[in-house]
């Protein structure tokens, strides 16, 4: 259910419709708000208190995009293609109550980069 006053906070489901400068057609990224095992990361606080049809302007720098995004990276890529550098132009689709379910997955999947990156996350294949 789409509710236009439903801001982005803790533990809430989260669309975002997301544009780059090589992706024309707006890409959705799913995720559960405030589930990292490192704390709310830079990303997320540039999205904390919007609501549905809010936009939101960030650059992902090469050297330092992946600690902005955090934990959301591998998912991030995963459901996109996206990956730093990139200038993203982030519409609010949906903030919703994420269920019991989907939290406990989304804090199950935090500890890993999901990269093959040797990090020792143990989250690789």
């Amino acid at each position: 259910m789409t509710d236009k006053h439903r801001t982005i906070d803790n533990l809430m489901k989260v669309s975002l419709n997301i544009q780059t400068e090589t992706i024309s057609e707006d890409v959705v990224f799913e995720f559960v708000y405030g589930t990292g095992a490192s704390g709310i990361t830079p990303f997320e606080k540039r999205l904390y208190g919007k609501s549905t049809g809010d936009r939101v302007e960030l650059s992902l720098d090469p050297a330092d995009g992946c600690e902005a995004v955090g934990h959301l990276i591998a998912p991030l890529r995963e459901q996109t293609g996206i990956t730093p550098p990139a200038s993203l132009t982030i519409t609010i689709g949906n903030v919703s109550r994420a269920d019991n379910r989907e939290i406990v997955r989304a804090m199950a999947s935090g500890g890993s980069c999901g990269g093959d990156c040797d990090c020792g996350c143990g989250g690789h294949a």
